[in-house]
C-alpha cells in the first residue's frame, strides 16, 4: 500500500512516526512522511520519502506560551494554549500546515493516512474513506480514563469534571477541523456530528508501554495501547 504518515511538533512528536515508517517499509510498502521542514535531513537519513508541510510551524515552537504548553500544568498552561492558538493563527501556521497536507494527499491519493493529533484534515479524509486512516499518539488520556482529566491536566478533579475534559477535547477537535474546511474551501456537507462519530470509531494507537499505561477494559476494541508494533 502507498501510506502517508504526518507529523506535527517536537523531535519527540516525529520519531515515533519515523519508527512506524521504517517498519512499514520494511513489510514493502511505500511510506512517504509529511513532516515540517526541519525534519527533511532527519527523514531522509531513515532512507523515506520526505513531503514538506512547510516552515511555520517551526517558528511557532520558539517561543514562551509553546514552552509553557509543552511543559507546564494546570491554569497556567491552559492560559499559555489559548496564547499559542492566538499567535498561530496571526502567523497562519495552521493554514500553511493543512493546506500542503491537503494537496499532498489529493497528489498521492493514499491507500491509509497515519497521523497525530495536530493534524486535522486526515479527520476530514476519512469521512469519504472510512476505515483508512490510524491516530497514533504518544500521549495517553485522549480517550476516557477512569480517574483522570484529558490530556494537558494533571489532577483528577472527579468523575463529572473529568468526563468534561474529554467532552471538550472532542469539541476543540471538531471545531478545528471545521475551520480547516472552510480554509481548504471543501464542500462535502460534514456535521460536526458526524465528525465527533468518526473521533470516536476511528482506528487510535497508542505507542506507550501497556506497563506504565494499561488499556481500560471498558474501552471500544478499535483503541489500543502497543508498546511496539510486531
Amino acid at each position: 500500500m502507498k501510506i502517508i504518515l504526518t507529523s506535527i511538533g517536537t523531535q519527540g512528536d516525529i520519531e515515533p512516526f519515523l519508527a512506524i515508517g521504517i517498519f512499514l517499509k520494511e513489510k514493502g510498502h511505500q511510506v512517504i512522511c509529511a513532516f515540517s521542514e526541519q525534519f527533511r535531513e532527519l527523514t531522509e537519513k531513515c532512507d523515506i520519502e520526505f513531503a514538506s508541510l512547510g516552515k511555520k510551524n517551526d517558528d511557532l515552537l520558539e517561543n514562551d506560551a509553546s514552552r509553557t504548553v509543552m511543559g507546564g500544568s494546570g491554569i497556567k498552561k491552559f492560559f499559555a494554549y489559548i496564547r499559542l492558538m492566538k499567535l498561530a493563527q496571526n502567523q497562519k501556521a495552521p493554514q500553511e500546515k493543512e493546506f500542503m497536507l491537503y494537496e499532498l494527499i489529493k497528489q498521492e491519493r493514499p491507500d491509509r493516512i497515519v497521523y497525530h493529533s495536530k493534524n486535522v484534515y486526515p479527520l476530514i479524509w476519512e469521512y469519504n474513506n472510512r476505515g483508512k486512516t490510524i491516530f497514533v499518539s504518544p500521549f495517553p488520556y485522549l480517550h476516557y480514563v477512569q480517574g483522570h482529566p484529558s490530556l494537558g491536566l494533571t489532577k483528577n478533579y472527579g468523575e463529572c469534571f473529568n468526563k468534561l475534559t474529554f467532552k471538550l477535547y472532542d469539541f476543540g477537535v471538531v471545531t478545528a477541523t471545521m475551520i480547516a474546511k472552510k480554509w481548504l474551501q471543501i464542500n462535502d456537507k460534514i456535521k460536526r456530528k458526524q465528525l465527533k462519530k468518526i473521533i470516536h470509531s476511528r482506528k487510535f494507537i497508542y505507542t506507550i508501554s501497556p506497563s506504565l499505561f494499561p488499556r481500560p477494559s471498558y474501552w471500544e476494541s478499535k483503541s489500543n495501547v502497543k508498546r511496539r508494533l510486531r
